[in-house]
């Protein structure tokens, strides 16, 4: 029983883990974090009514961008039973949203999946090898000077501004696993 509860415990932790750096984060003021720029752009802000009550909508563009000089790989940790958006480079959260109307409370930046060509050798009917070429998932790439964003609309209060954090997910670096 006890070694159940031990495993369950680190499995928690390891899953916890990956989420620890959060930043409270200011419009057009990105927060940097191991050579990567974090933040959001208001696109477009109204005023709008809806049930007898006024509120300020906010279109606004999330975005991480590599700065850090090099291209990071990521691994792809999909067979973990804790794994959950294993590309998940950002959480964003605007503290203040209603969610009301159908509209986001957050957002996500993720990276995009990396693809490898892989060559096998196989025997065909004849008994001959013959190469074959086929494209493998071997994790996610975010280039150098490359920015990743998405776009959410949120509504808070009349008369405030979305409060926006921005929680950083580590994810396993190819290069520091061998």
């Amino acid at each position: 029983m006890s070694k159940y509860l031990f495993a369950s415990i680190i499995l928690i932790l390891l899953s916890l883990s990956s989420f620890s750096q959060v930043f409270d984060l200011e419009e057009k003021k990105p927060a940097v974090d191991n050579g990567i720029e974090y933040g959001y752009v208001i696109k477009n802000e109204q005023s709008k009514t809806a049930s007898k009550e006024e509120f300020s909508r906010f279109e606004i563009t999330i975005y991480a961008t590599n700065k850090s000089g090099c291209t990071k790989l990521y691994a792809d940790r999909s067979d973990l039973p804790t794994a959950e958006n294993v590309n998940v480079l950002a959480v964003f959260s605007c503290k203040n949203a209603n969610g009301k109307r159908l509209t986001a409370k957050g957002g996500n930046v993720v990276a995009r999946d990396f693809y490898v060509t892989v060559k096998t050798n196989e025997k065909n009917a004849e008994g001959k090898t013959i190469t074959r070429s086929a494209s493998t998932k071997a994790g996610f790439i975010f280039r150098n000077g490359n920015t990743v964003k998405a776009n959410i609309i949120v509504i808070v209060a009349k008369g405030e501004s979305p409060a926006m954090t921005c929680a950083v997910n580590y994810l396993p670096e190819l290069q520091k696993l061998f």
